[in-house]
Formats: C-alpha cells, sequence, structure tokens
C-alpha cells in the first residue's frame, strides 16, 4: 500500500508503446493533465489526507504545508539501486507540525521533526547528492539534512550571513548548486556558494532606485542549466506580501517587474504563495486563497490560469508548494491535506476562425497556447473528400499565434481541427483538440451582420 500511495506521486513511466497514440482532450483544460492509469499505480494521481494517513501512520498529519523540492530518488546512489530520471524524492515543509516529509524511495514516507530541527519550516531546496535545505524563519537559521543509510540526517546550520538571518523564508538552487534565501524580514535575497560560504547580499535596495520589501518566494534560472530552453540568467522573486513579482539579473537590477493589478482581472491572483520553473523558464505560482495556479512567461506575461475550488480531478484545497523536475515535465503541487502529481500539458484557447476584412477569401486562425507545443491545423473543405493541412506538428511557442489559410471556394461550411500536443513526457499520452467552422462570407452593411465564429469546446 505504501507503494501505491507514494509512487503515485513521485515517478511515472515514461514508456511509450510503439502504437500509442495520444488521447485526445476536447472539454477539459489540459495546462496540467494527469499521468494515465498505467503511470500511476491504481490510476492514483492525488495524495489525499486517507491515503497519507496509511504510510505515515500516527507520527504526523499534514498541516499547514508550504514549499516542496523535487530531486532524483535518493537511493540512486549505487549502481544497483540507479534507476531512471523521472523517479523522484520530494520533499516538504509541513509548517503545521514544525516537520517534514520525504520519501527516500518508493515504497517509504519519513519524517524529520519532533526533537529534531526545524521548528516552523517554510523554503526547502533539495541538491541532486541528496543535501536539503530548510528555511526556518521561527529559529532564524537554515538547517542542513544529509543522506545517511536511506535517511536524511541532521547536519548543521547554514553560516549566517555577516549581520545575522532575520527571517529566512525562501530557497533556490541553481544548477551549480549556489544557494539562493530570502530573508522576508531584512528586505534581501542572500546567495551562497556550493560549499555554504556566503557571497553576496542582493537589497535591501536595488540598482535604479528599486527595494525589495519582504521577499518570500524565490525560483533561479541560469545558463550552466541542463534541462533549460533557454539557458538564461535570472532571478524570479515574489514579494509585497504576495502582491508582486520580479526578474532579477545576477547583480539585482529589476528586468521585470509586474504587480497584481497589471494581471489580467478574470484571472487576477488574490495573492501569491511559492513557485518554480519549468524547462521553457516559464514561472509556475500557487494561489492558496483562490485555489489555482499561475502561470507566466519568462518575461512575466500572463499565459494561464489552472484549477478551481474543491474536491476532484483539476481542483485545489488551497494550494501552496509546488516543485517541477524540468526533465519530464512532472509537477508536484501540495495542498491542505494532501498533493497533486501532474504532468504539464499544453492548452488551446480563445481560437477563432475570421474572415480578413480587406482581403477577400483570406481565413484568420487565431489561438492562444498556454506552453510551447507540436501544433497541427487541419482543414476539411466543405463538400470535399480532401483536408488542407496548415500545418503538421510545427513547434510554436506560448502566446498568441496567427494561421492564414486562402479559402476555396465552396468552403463557407468548412471545419477546421486544432491539435496541440506538448513536448514532454504527456505528448505521447495526451492532446488538446479545438474544432472551428468557417463563418459564412461578411454580408453588406445593411444586412444582418455575421454570427461569430463557433468553438467547440468553449476554452
Amino acid at each position: 500500500m505504501r507503494l501505491l500511495a507514494w509512487s503515485a506521486l513521485c515517478c511515472c513511466l515514461c514508456l511509450t508503446p510503439a502504437w500509442a497514440e495520444p488521447e485526445l482532450i476536447e472539454s477539459k483544460p489540459t495546462t496540467l493533465v494527469y499521468p494515465p492509469f498505467w503511470h500511476t499505480p491504481f490510476g492514483i494521481h492525488r495524495g489525499t489526507p486517507e491515503l497519507l494517513a496509511l504510510f505515515i501512520g500516527q507520527r504526523t498529519v499534514l498541516d499547514h504545508p508550504e514549499d516542496l523540492a523535487c530531486q532524483l530518488l535518493l537511493t540512486r546512489g549505487s549502481d544497483q539501486e540507479a534507476g531512471p530520471e523521472f523517479l523522484l524524492t520530494i520533499a516538504g515543509a509541513n509548517t503545521g507540525r514544525g516537520n517534514l516529509i520525504y520519501n527516500p524511495d518508493l515504497f517509504h514516507l519519513e519524517v524529520i521533526g519532533g526533537s529534531q530541527p526545524p521548528g516552523a519550516p517554510t523554503g526547502v531546496a533539495l541538491r541532486a547528492d541528496g543535501t536539503l535545505f530548510v528555511a526556518d524563519p521561527a529559529r532564524r537559521q537554515i538547517f542542513i539534512f544529509t543522506p545517511k543509510d536511506r535517511r536524511l540526517e541532521p547536519a548543521g546550520q547554514l553560516e549566517a550571513p555577516p549581520d545575522g538571518w532575520n527571517q529566512p523564508w525562501g530557497l533556490a538552487l541553481d544548477s551549480q548548486n549556489r544557494l539562493y534565501a530570502t530573508d522576508r524580514g531584512l528586505d534581501r535575497i542572500v546567495i551562497y556558494d556550493p560549499e555554504g560560504r556566503w557571497l553576496e547580499t542582493l537589497g535591501p535596495q536595488l540598482p535604479a532606485g528599486e527595494r525589495l520589501q519582504g521577499p518570500t518566494a524565490i525560483a533561479v534560472a541560469d545558463s550552466r542549466e541542463t534541462w533549460s530552453f533557454y539557458h538564461d540568467d535570472y532571478i524570479f522573486v515574489c514579494d509585497r506580501e504576495g502582491t508582486r513579482l520580479l526578474r532579477l539579473d545576477p547583480r539585482g537590477h529589476v528586468q521585470r517587474s509586474l504587480t497584481l493589478d497589471q494581471m489580467p482581472p478574470e484571472n487576477r491572483p488574490h495573492s501569491l504563495a511559492w513557485m518554480d520553473l519549468d524547462f521553457y523558464e516559464n514561472l509556475w505560482v500557487t494561489d492558496p486563497a483562490l485555489s489555482r495556479l499561475h502561470k507566466f512567461d519568462r518575461h512575466l506575461r500572463y499565459l494561464a490560469a489552472f484549477g478551481e475550488p474543491g474536491q476532484g480531478d483539476g481542483r485545489f484545497i488551497h494550494p501552496t508548494g509546488i516543485a517541477i523536475h524540468r526533465h519530464f515535465g512532472q509537477v508536484f503541487v501540495a495542498e491542505a491535506g494532501g498533493a497533486h502529481y501532474f504532468w504539464i500539458g499544453a492548452d488551446i484557447q480563445q481560437a477563432r476562425a475570421t474572415r480578413h476584412p480587406a482581403v477577400p477569401g483570406l481565413l484568420e486562425v487565431t489561438f492562444w497556447l498556454t506552453e510551447p507545443a507540436w501544433m497541427t491545423v487541419i482543414a476539411q473543405p466543405d463538400r470535399s473528400p480532401k483536408t488542407v493541412e496548415l500545418c503538421r506538428k510545427q513547434w510554436l511557442d506560448s502566446g498568441a499565434h496567427l494561421i492564414p489559410w486562402r479559402l476555396p471556394e465552396a468552403a463557407r461550411g468548412a471545419r477546421l481541427e486544432l491539435i496541440a500536443e506538448a513536448t514532454y513526457s504527456s505528448a505521447s499520452y495526451f492532446a488538446k483538440r479545438v474544432f472551428l467552422t468557417v463563418p459564412p462570407q461578411e454580408q453588406p452593411a445593411d444586412e444582418q451582420p455575421p454570427q461569430p465564429a463557433t468553438v467547440s469546446p468553449s476554452p
């Protein structure tokens, strides 16, 4: 039963049968998708309090979880035990109970806490060698744990910066194992080298008159990261009580700034909690108050919202921590009482087919992608058995797109099929499909105006 429950949250099997065709999803959001049944034991992709109690027992319960971190499985230390890179250890701060929960392998959950530090953990960061860093604002320390005999054991504290800690809060690692820690109380980011030595401090005052104000969550992109599409160098940080996102360069210059009032009204967050980056350096941020996730591209352009409050698939109960394994697009989200396991998918939104107002016979197919994807657009002209491929598995970036089509004669009732496949593990199993119909020819001004293009399904 332990294997059944936890491996549902910690692994996916990325071996695809040669005959497999992706399932075409038309009626559900696909910004994130749940792994298929055979990639999670008995289809379990959400850890509920009841499931967690089966293998945690009386040691603890999930209570106000905060940050999550994921890394290759701790038990990959020997050649015999080294498994595929999609088998992961997930570590999470269980703040309400003052402990940490992690899986050293696919068979057990372990709890750090009680008589051991930390007291009220918030941020966590996990290195590939199994070293775990834990921020504890209550004790004003960053604790270190190292693997020993398949478990994480206390290994002291990170040396404080020259003027000490006030509220160490969020943690992030880059590919060179430099550690970035926010200090919420002192309005700054403290950076350590791979050996745990203090390197520098950014803030409170930043170049060009900007200032950090109570920074919390942090995520880092660096040019040496293997699983990075753009190989850029910058720091994402959330401050002002979860109401502002900043992108800084490595020296602390503000490259992008985004506040809640600058975000789309229909998807405007209430407050931002924890964050992580994917392979394309898209930024995923949790919103506990609205029980959803928000997704931004590397320029802090808003891409999508995902999730609604409640039980069941695609719903959250106050999500907090989020961890992303960039290689395969695995996403883990903590919530009140449990956790979700997703794969990154691609969704088609705001799809429209409209006739060009100035060029007779020219159709414009427009849509929004929530994720870079392999895009296929197929047209079926009216009263013709032949299809026309406007594009076939063409890589398109996230955001808005326009594909023109010169309409053949008698294409009044033509139908368009749009298919988007993400570039991660999900591509072999899931794709989003949307159908459009060609609108009728525009009528003269004194006649009834045409109806808008129909979209099925509604995004």
